[in-house]
């Protein structure tokens, strides 16, 4: 083999295992960012939030059109959702109205809700070593910047209000929708649908009314598994001491210079009167 050819040969070999280092780098890598994100509190919660949210959506589309998914008779047979949808009677097409009502405003209280999940996620932590109460979170909510602290306790009351309002139609909605249902009554199918498409929306409103009905710095999760209270502040949004100092240092500064200023004026002004 002549020199050149042996100097290629080691050349190939060279970047044969500088390719598969890099791989096996790149292998670790992806593995490290993976067990990252399953030791990661905040991810965990997400994917719980979104796996939930999933299953809330069809719960609130079966509980709140009733008019539509309610087993109801058509003649001689059972009314399709077509059939349903397609009613001519003011009732009924009232009903439907009231229906949709229902689940714009339910889409409505699901934003708040994921925006407030989102903003607990990514401001508080889930601390088990802290106490729960609500002076214990309020202290802890001094760690955590004015401005977030204040968004935070804002989502909570639009979540509120949001709860307050779904209440309300979930209420006209299942007393319309009754009357609807009960005037096209098919059978035992028609008590045990509505009923349980009833129960889907009702738990719903008790479990935001268990989640909101609570003291000012008590935030309990609208997702999570055995109703996790946030009582922690997450460290990557603790602000230093060092920061307040700085904060402290630059608005004494500003005074100073404010003073000084003040004090070259009137000296000035002294001057010019004699």
């Amino acid at each position: 083999m002549s020199e050149q050819e042996l100097i290629s040969t080691n050349n190939d070999i060279e970047l044969g295992i500088i390719q598969t280092n890099t791989e096996i780098i790149k292998t670790q890598s992806i593995m490290d960012i993976i067990n990252e994100k399953r030791n990661d509190q905040d991810f965990q919660q997400r994917i719980n939030v979104a796996t939930t949210l999933v299953l809330e959506i069809y719960r609130v589309l079966m509980g709140a059109f009733l008019i539509l998914f309610v087993p109801q008779k058509c003649g001689e047979d059972i009314c399709s959702i077509i059939d349903n949808i397609e009613r001519n009677d003011m009732l009924s097409r009232c009903g439907i109205y009231v229906n949709s009502i229902t689940v714009i405003a339910f889409f409505f209280l699901y934003f708040v809700e994921v925006k407030r999940e989102n903003k607990l996620i990514n401001y508080l932590e889930v601390n088990r070593f802290t106490p729960v109460d609500n002076n214990s979170v309020g202290n802890a909510l001094l760690k955590l910047a004015p401005e977030k602290k204040q968004t935070i306790l804002y989502y909570d009351e639009y979540y509120r209000t949001s709860g307050y309002i779904c209440t309300a139609t979930f209420i006209i909605n299942a007393i319309i929708s009754s009357i609807v249902v009960y005037s096209n009554y098919l059978d035992s199918k028609t008590v045990s649908v509505y009923l349980t498409n009833l129960l889907f929306m009702g738990l719903k409103v008790t479990d935001v009314y268990s989640t909101v009905n609570t003291k000012t710095n008590v935030f309990y999760s609208a997702y999570l598994k055995n109703k996790i209270q946030f009582n922690d502040v997450d460290p990557d949004k603790i602000i230093s001491h060092d920061d307040d100092d700085k904060i402290e240092d630059d608005d004494k500064i500003e005074d100073d210079d404010k003073i000084q200023h003040d004090v070259n004026i009137q000296h000035d002004d002294k001057i010019e009167d004699v």
